[in-house]
């Protein structure tokens, strides 16, 4: 089971998504939550971030001793009460949790001064910490590029339409790095390559990878290519389109590998994920 935390609104809203899947354990820590039970931690209201950085942490710490071996932590700095943030991830890490963070740029633009300053200084400092090893990874996610791909969208459903284009792709490309493909030319990330993310590719030579952060300065690119069975079984030169499509993203900077899974879809599905060990401004 992979344990994953949702701190703030942002990110409990991706949780509660991701917990529809079996292989998930989910916990929640926001001031939405109306009580503290085993799997929900209830925040106070609190007016600002400085507030929530000074705030006694014994009971949340004590809350979060349950969380053991890995933990996946889902947020953004955009919501003050992720100023808990911090000083909880160096509880876990001391308590030698496994950590990684999958981080969700807001639209930087519409924020209020303070919220702009705080967000970006939670994202740097995150970043730096991943770079460190402090962290394993730090998946970054930016919506509005989720609402490219979610296409059109509404007020009410919002935020649920384009965090699903995010959850579905991040459960599969879960599954595909737990399971067997049948032909890969994977190999081990750089230890300097913390910072990541995630995106949707095709076959076609054409047509680019859809990123979910326009991440720059990329090293490494790992592709998951989900195939129906019957057509991997058929279709000829299918394995040369993917090695071509493969080595036509590899540079004297950037290396890029592939797996091939069978699946039992009609349709055929690749995702990316992209790795550098370059901050992200």
């Amino acid at each position: 089971m992979k344990n994953i935390l949702g701190v703030g609104t942002c990110g409990t809203n991706v949780v509660k998504q991701l917990s529809e899947y079996p292989q998930y354990t989910s916990f929640y820590i926001s001031n939405r939550e109306k009580k503290t039970t085993k799997y929900k931690f209830s925040l106070p209201f609190l007016q600002s971030p400085e507030e929530y950085e000074n705030m006694d942490m014994s009971s949340l710490h004590r809350w979060a001793s349950k969380i053991k071996k890995n933990c996946t932590v889902f947020l953004t700095g955009a919501n003050d009460s992720t100023a808990i943030t911090l000083r909880l991830l160096e509880k876990l890490h001391e308590a030698g949790v496994r950590i990684s963070i999958v981080y969700f740029l807001p639209e930087i633009e519409v924020l209020s001064e303070n919220k702009f300053l705080h967000e970006r200084s939670c994202r740097g400092i995150l970043q730096q910490f991943a770079r460190s090893g402090l962290f394993e990874k730090m998946t970054m996610v930016s919506n509005l590029d989720l609402e490219i791909l979610a296409g059109p969208t509404n007020v009410y459903e919002y935020h649920n339409q384009i965090n699903r284009v995010f959850t579905s792709s991040y459960y599969m490309v879960d599954i595909f790095k737990n399971s067997a493909p049948i032909t890969s030319t994977f190999k081990s990330q750089k230890e300097s390559c913390r910072i990541t993310t995630l995106g949707l590719g095709s076959i076609s030579q054409e047509e680019e990878d859809k990123l979910f952060f326009p991440l720059e300065n990329p090293v490494e690119i790992v592709y998951y290519y989900c195939i129906n069975e019957e057509k991997l079984r058929t279709e000829e030169n299918l394995f040369r389109q993917i090695a071509n499509k493969v080595k036509s993203k590899i540079t004297e900077n950037v290396k890029a590998s592939f797996g091939i899974f069978p699946t039992k879809y009609e349709e055929d599905y690749v995702y990316t994920e992209y790795y550098t060990p370059k901050v992200q401004e």
